[in-house]
């Protein structure tokens, strides 16, 4: 079930995310939204910067421990001056994963956030 409203979350975000844009700009407004807001702020201590994966550590609620995960960042253009961030944490070798989509505007704000994955 938890991976079937992953799917729908991932395509949603796809129908949003439209073609075009410049890149410096989804990127100036990722480094806005990770430099110049509280919650960004606490997101850049474990994302990186720039769409990529950095290794992290995750708990893992089956677990109930800290596990090694890897912690990834990607973005892009989406409706109007809109930039869709996606940030995401995977771990049992891809099978476990939680994904947060932010939708910011220009400045950097957040408009949104949607959640989902079976991370807990």
């Amino acid at each position: 079930m938890r991976s079937i409203a992953f799917a729908s979350a991932v395509a949603i975000a796809s129908a949003v995310a439209g073609c075009g844009g410049s890149s410096s700009a989804v990127q100036r407004t990722l480094e806005r939204f990770l430099s110049r807001t509280p919650q960004g702020r606490a997101w850049a201590k474990r994302f990186p910067h720039r769409p990529g994966s950095v290794p992290c550590t995750v708990v893992d609620p089956v677990a109930g421990r800290r596990v090694p995960a890897t912690c990834s960042t990607d973005a892009s253009t989406a409706s109007g001056d809109r930039v869709v961030v996606t940030f995401t944490q995977s771990w049992s070798h891809g099978s476990r994963a939680r994904t947060w989509f932010f939708f910011l505007r220009a400045n950097g704000s957040v408009e949104s956030v949607k959640r989902a994955g079976s991370g807990g």
